[in-house]
């Protein structure tokens, strides 16, 4: 497997979030999913929102923890 070029990209596959279901979850292509991937600082808040209320990722992180990871990244 392909090493995760973030601490996004590693949490979306521990917590089981497809690219696909990315995409569905922000309304972005599956291009933009790999670019906001390998670089999460260029995910919009709203992006980030959309992210925090999908059902894997709200079991077990809220929007506070996702921007932290995000800024962490950066």
């Amino acid at each position: 497997m392909k090493k995760a070029s973030s601490k996004l990209e590693s949490l979306i596959r521990e917590l089981g979030v497809t690219k696909k279901e990315f995409s569905e979850c922000t309304g972005v292509t599956h291009i933009t999913v790999n670019k906001y991937l390998a670089n999460p600082s260029l995910l919009r808040l709203k992006h980030i929102e959309c992210l925090s209320s999908q059902d894997k990722i709200k079991e077990s992180h809220d929007i506070n923890d996702l921007i932290s990871i995000i800024r962490d990244d950066s």
